[in-house]
């Protein structure tokens, strides 16, 4: 038997993949919709892509949660659940950006982080380039991908590439000096 507008939601809730297929093929352009008017201000295309995913997992894991019967009171709940789903990522978008633009700031370690990352660490990044330092502050302490990183630095991927592995060459000589006692 395959999904069709009469039995989808029974199938969906039973964990038929053919229901969330139908789903898929049925809904999509209309919860893209939703989540794009949420994540337009973040200007992140990707990000829009990666919510619709979660939104359809999400439905998949909690179907037996609906409880309206009709195509529509579906409609109304996956829309719902597209629209809560965007606010959560919206959020912590927004959240990270707030967070690292504390860190680009010119400010201390130690006083935007308000945690002890400790003597060493502090002095191995020290011995970077400004540069450098906040590459690896977005990249190793924020988690920022390399392409997001560029992006915010307005540097090629590349560029953040050659500057982590030289930096870690020279963060690993310097471990190493000051290991043994030198510095």
């Amino acid at each position: 038997m395959k999904s069709n507008e009469s039995n989808f939601i029974k199938r969906l809730q039973s964990g038929k993949e053919d229901a969330l297929d139908y789903i898929v093929d049925r809904y999509l352009p209309l919860i893209k919709s939703v989540v794009q008017q949420v994540l337009r201000p973040i200007q992140r295309e990707e990000l829009v892509g990666e919510c619709v995913n979660d939104v359809f997992l999400s439905v998949w894991q909690n179907a037996k949660k609906f409880r309206g019967g009709d195509e529509n009171g579906f409609k109304n709940w996956i829309c719902a659940v597209a629209k809560y789903k965007a606010i959560d990522y919206y959020r912590k978008e927004v959240k990270n950006h707030e967070f690292a633009s504390e860190f680009l700031e010119n400010r201390s370690i130690s006083e935007s982080m308000e945690v002890d990352v400790g003597d060493t660490v502090n002095d191995l990044l020290n011995q970077l380039d400004p540069i450098d330092r906040k590459i690896f502050i977005m990249k190793y302490l924020l988690g920022f991908s390399s392409e997001e990183t560029a992006e915010q630095l307005s540097l090629s991927k590349s560029a953040i590439d050659n500057r982590i592995y030289r930096g870690k060459k020279k963060l690993r000589h310097n471990g190493r000096v000051l290991y043994e006692g030198r510095i």
